[in-house]
């Protein structure tokens, strides 16, 4: 697992569909079967076509979401008279394809995924990263949310990928609890710590706050964009580790102090769905995914939610997962050719919004106009959020993750979440232990890992 893997909060916990009466019935029923497992559907691959043509990798493999993308290329290749091969990869099964195809020259033209395959090809000069900024330049660079631009970066400047969708972690609370408390709204570290203090009640089995604190890559997302909040890095510009900062210090020590209003034990993505689902607690970290099951209380709760997208200390910081569309280097140049008219088409008009319609609340535009559009926003579940729907995408804005330090990628950090490092510093301090010993013994441990 590294810092790009969306199993605790993305698509591999919860696919959500179009509709709320939908998500009653289809959403939890896959939800169960899928919170271990990868990104669900039929098996690990599929392919479709004749084997001539464009080759297009996907990472969604439910079936409904393929016929969408059948759809799509259909349309793309009576308007291109271009022909599509799509092949459809389980996330988890994506490392073994690539380097299948590889070592066979069979590497596709586009493939959709998230951002650690990103980095690893981008960084090994596999992406062809003049391709991808032509298609940002086409589209428009101003339109895109700058985080996402940032994250897609390589330490030159250019980007390795077309950054596509995705989904955000941020605040979600009840108004009418806060309007009745008179509480700001959760942005920032003392008006969180102000929510989680007022509406902590355990012996009423009422909570003030859900963060994640076991050892799991639900606290390390939970985690990160308070860390970055308060501008500590786990790498410096130069790659050295800088966990032991102290600004790190103070991160950890605070969210110590957040993590004292969670409910007993040690709190996870569950404890956090849960609670806020059932009254319980009225203040949580999640994900965007968490729309789907609230939709299923009802529209009322649709309503009372609102969702605070960044958190704010020193700078705003917020987290998520972005996937691009990648153009392959090993392509001919009239492939790539092809490999950005297709780009370009999946991305603008009605073929964009019926992607990001396959898993609204799940799939986010990263597209700025987009996200403010009547036709984006022309659907039932995302009509019931309201304003809420512009909120999560212009999280995209303050995206950050702790592999990236002004547009360098260091592929290494995902050594360092293999291993927990980041995770098991939360829990340590969550448990009471004290935060610059802690980050002082996770720093060399890190170090450890880095120089084995």
């Amino acid at each position: 697992m590294n810092d790009d893997d969306d199993g605790t909060n993305g698509r591999t916990r919860r696919t959500v569909v179009a509709g709320l009466g939908a998500l009653g019935t289809t959403g939890l029923a896959g939800c169960i079967s899928r919170l271990r497992g990868g990104s669900g559907g039929n098996g690990s691959q599929s392919s479709e076509g004749n084997g001539e043509g464009l080759t297009f990798w996907t990472t969604q493999v439910e079936n409904d979401r393929k016929q969408v993308i059948r759809d799509l290329l259909g349309r793309f290749e009576s308007q291109k008279s271009s022909s599509v091969q799509m092949i459809s990869i389980q996330e988890d099964d994506l490392p073994t394809r690539i380097s299948s195809a590889r070592a066979s020259d069979t590497l596709p033209v586009v493939g959709e995924f998230g951002l650690s395959h990103m980095q690893k090809l981008g960084s090994n000069g596999v992406l062809s990263t003049q391709a991808a900024d032509d298609v940002i330049e086409s589209i428009g660079k101003d339109k895109f949310y700058q985080g996402v631009l940032d994250l897609t970066q390589g330490p030159d400047g250019a980007h390795f990928a077309i950054p596509m969708h995705g989904w955000l972690q941020g605040f979600w609370y009840s108004q009418s609890v806060f309007e009745e408390h008179g509480l700001d709204r959760p942005t920032t570290w003392d008006s969180l710590l102000t929510a989680a203090e007022t509406l902590h009640k355990p012996d009423q089995n009422q909570f003030g706050i859900v963060v994640g604190t076991k050892p799991t890559s639900f606290a390390r997302q939970c985690f990160t964009p308070f860390a970055r909040s308060n501008d500590a890095r786990v790498f410096d510009e130069n790659g050295e580790i800088v966990f032991d900062s102290e600004k790190m210090v103070e991160a950890l020590e605070f969210y110590a102090r957040l993590a004292e209003f969670t409910p007993p034990g040690k709190d996870s993505w569950e404890t956090a769905n849960n609670t806020y689902l059932n009254d319980q607690c009225h203040l949580v970290e999640y994900s965007t995914y968490l729309m789907g099951d609230v939709g299923d209380k009802g529209k009322e709760m649709v309503k009372d939610s609102k969702f605070a997208p960044h958190i704010e200390n020193k700078r705003k910081s917020s987290f998520g997962q972005v996937v691009a569309l990648n153009l392959f280097k090993s392509s001919s140049g009239e492939e790539l050719k092809q490999g950005k008219t297709l780009s370009e088409f999946f991305m603008t008009g009605d073929a964009y919004i019926d992607w990001l319609h396959m898993a609204p609340g799940g799939m986010n535009p990263v597209l700025k106009p987009v996200a403010e559009s009547d036709e984006y926003q022309s659907n039932e579940t995302l009509e019931a959020w309201g304003s809420t729907v512009e909120d999560i995408s212009g999280a995209f804005e303050n995206i950050e993750r702790f592999g990236y330090v002004n547009g360098e990628v260091f592929p290494e950090f995902g050594e360092i979440t293999n291993q927990f490092h980041v995770a098991e510093a939360v829990s340590r301090v969550t448990d009471g232990e004290d935060a610059q010993t802690v980050a002082s013994e996770q720093a060399e441990k890190m170090r450890q890992t880095l120089s084995e």
